[in-house]
């Protein structure tokens, strides 16, 4: 046989090299499975974490409302009993005190809901509507520089007529929705009213409110547009001597109040308030790289000292604390 010619594989070698390739293949199969199941692995604990973080947050956070609790009942044994002020301590907790926690921080605020204007009172109880609050927002418009057709649009959003108010409108005047023809839980409603820009609306949220029942405005808490919209004869001057009262220890009872502001004020029995029940607790949490953020409503039952969660709701970090 020529030495030039190549030899040709034997059946045994053949077998050989059909056996490495076998084994080649097991092993880069075997390769792709570790590595998928190693990401998945990683994305589990990554999962994990993030679960574990959160829910440590939301904790806290409830820790937090649970602090803001604590505080109006203690108001309400050892503080002055029907009376409510910017004095006491569940007033004095804002956002510029931080409470240290595990890897965090926290803030926590409380806001008195009677500070500001209860939207849901235009109407009564038996759906009928109310004069008197009608014409402090419609005051309260007017000191914000707002349209006095919101007044109208909002009371018709709300009663339970489908009767349209010469300002307002029913049905398919609210961006083609239906009226909600009953109270409203959240005031961010407001944004429905055709006559409401979303800068008018980030104007007049901070001094209004929606509340179950009837309330009245707290004079020893509210802010002097609140104030303002109360009576035509408070004016900014009696509107400050009134700030300048809260920040003195307030008024003991609304005839003082009365007496204070004149005896044209008569008018306001009834309407005003020293004390509160309803009150909004934020608390923003942040651990690491979680964050938390969470609104309660809490109604205080002042005769028999219990507090009542009305509403709970977690906020986006990028949402405002009064929308």
């Amino acid at each position: 046989m020529a030495s030039g010619l190549a030899q040709v594989p034997s059946s045994r070698d053949r077998q050989r090299g059909v056996a490495l390739i076998t084994v080649l293949l097991v092993f880069a199969l075997v390769a792709v499975l570790a590595a998928a199941m190693l990401e998945r692995a990683q994305l589990s604990q990554r999962s994990a974490a993030n679960l574990i973080g959160s829910r440590q947050a939301w904790h806290y956070a409830l820790g937090g409302e649970a602090y803001a609790r604590q505080l109006l009942a203690n108001d309400l044994r050892e503080g002055e009993r029907g009376v409510d002020l910017l004095t006491e301590a569940w007033a004095r907790v804002d956002a510029s005190q931080l409470f240290e926690i595990d890897a965090g921080e926290m803030t926590i605020e409380i806001a008195d809901l009677q500070a500001r204007f209860n939207l849901n009172n235009l109407v009564t109880g038996e759906g009928a509507p109310d004069a008197a609050q009608r014409a402090q927002l419609l005051r309260l418009l007017t000191v914000l520089g707002l349209d006095a057709k919101l007044a109208d649009q909002w009371q018709d959003w709300i009663d339970p007529d489908r009767e349209p108010l010469p300002a307002g409108g029913e049905d398919g005047a609210f961006s083609d929705l239906l009226a909600a023809n009953r109270p409203e839980a959240h005031s961010s409603a407001l944004r429905q009213m055709p006559s409401l820009s979303a800068e008018q609306y980030h104007r007049l949220a901070p001094f209004v409110t929606t509340l179950p029942a009837f309330v009245p405005v707290n004079v020893n808490t509210a802010p002097a547009e609140v104030l303002r919209a109360l009576s035509p004869i408070i004016d900014d001057s009696t509107a400050s001597r009134i700030i300048s009262r809260q920040q003195r220890g307030g008024f003991a009872t609304t005839q003082a109040f009365i007496d204070f502001v004149g005896a044209a004020a008569t008018g306001l029995a009834g309407q005003v308030s020293v004390d509160s029940s309803y009150f909004e607790v934020t608390v923003t949490v942040n651990i690491g790289d979680y964050w938390q953020r969470l609104r309660t409503v809490l109604r205080r039952d002042n005769n028999a000292g219990a507090i009542h969660v009305v509403a709970r709701e977690r906020l986006s970090l990028s949402e405002e604390i009064r929308p």
